[in-house]
């Protein structure tokens, strides 16, 4: 059995998700749906609600 550091396994999970993430957008993309803002670090920040 393989066994890996913690914070490797961590590191290529968020790496794997980013890249499916980029996959899901081009497909999107390419069917003329604009898929929004897909910066992990733009998504996490709350929007204001309209007045």
């Amino acid at each position: 059995m393989l066994t890996q550091p913690l914070w490797w396994t961590v590191g290529h999970f968020f790496n794997h998700q980013t890249h499916h993430r980029g996959q899901v957008t081009t497909l999107l993309t390419q069917m003329g749906i604009d898929p929004g803002v897909t910066d992990l670090f733009a998504m996490q920040v709350e929007e204001k609600p309209a007045p």
